[in-house]
């Protein structure tokens, strides 16, 4: 039943020899706080009785006096738990409605920063570019980390420790043993992955006298290879003219970087 049309009979003895009228909850409420403050008659509505007794804004007075009409009146209560129900099942919903506006919110305040962000990188990205020099270009073009060769994949003892390494990405501890192994014959392959690790830790003055010794015709290692990581550390030096010469015994015999020796070669003439 809705609450305004909750009729209740008024305890006024004015009407005790006259048919009992019916009086609304909320009057009825305010009838018997009449009775105890009658010079100040609250008038009001139903929701806002509710409201106020369940926001702990009725006087200490009326309060007691509703908690007795409670007791007294299931049906009251009934209808007071209903408009609790009502109350929060309306406040989930608003919370839910919120959502949707939430989640705009944030995507509207995220996508300045990352608008800054890109702008950010991309100035950096510039900078660097336009601040290199014409070697540091190509080095950062053309540059990769060599790949084990099979002398690595069947390697054995400080070797294998070496390699293990090196694909690892610890430069650091595989020069250590680059360093090491160097030394025993038929080793130049280490010479070759010593002066890579060189590069990778950005040292090519380090790089280009170590790859610089291996023989033409090494059984393992291809000058021709260890011809170009010199080449590519001269141009980290920005030594265009040794980077050049380096270019042009790699460029000489077949090998993997024979072509690209060979573009960069024709750049610079």
């Amino acid at each position: 039943m809705p609450f305004e049309t909750l009729e209740y009979i008024s305890i006024n003895p004015t009407f005790s020899k006259k048919p009992q009228k019916k009086l609304s909850f909320q009057y009825y409420f305010q009838i018997q706080i009449h009775k105890k403050h009658r010079e100040n008659l609250i008038l009001m509505k139903l929701e806002e009785l509710f409201d106020s007794f369940l926001g702990g804004k009725m006087s200490e007075s009326d309060r007691i006096l509703f908690e007795k009409l409670l007791e007294e009146n299931p049906e009251y209560q009934s209808q007071l738990n209903t408009y609790r129900q009502l109350k929060i099942q309306t406040g989930k919903e608003t919370e839910s409605s919120d959502l949707p506006s939430k989640s705009k919110n944030l995507k509207n305040w995220l996508i300045p920063i990352a608008i800054a962000l890109l702008i950010v990188l991309v100035g950096y990205f510039l900078f660097s570019t336009l601040s290199m020099s014409p070697g540091q270009k190509l080095f950062a073009k053309y540059y990769e980390t060599y790949p084990i060769a099979d002398t690595g994949t069947n390697a054995s003892g400080d070797a294998s420790q070496a390699f293990q390494a090196y694909e690892a990405k610890d430069y650091q501890k595989a020069a250590a043993f680059f360093e090491r192994i160097q030394t025993q014959p038929n080793s130049d392959f280490a010479l070759l992955y010593l002066g890579i690790c060189q590069l990778e830790l950005g040292r090519p003055e380090k790089a280009i006298p170590v790859l610089s010794l291996i023989p033409t015709n090494s059984p393992t290692a291809s000058k021709e290879v260890a011809s170009w990581f010199e080449a590519l550390g001269y141009f980290k030096l920005n030594m265009l003219d040794k980077g050049k010469k380096a270019l042009q015994v790699t460029a000489a015999k077949p090998n993997p970087y024979q072509t690209q020796a060979k573009t960069i070669l024709e750049s610079l003439d």
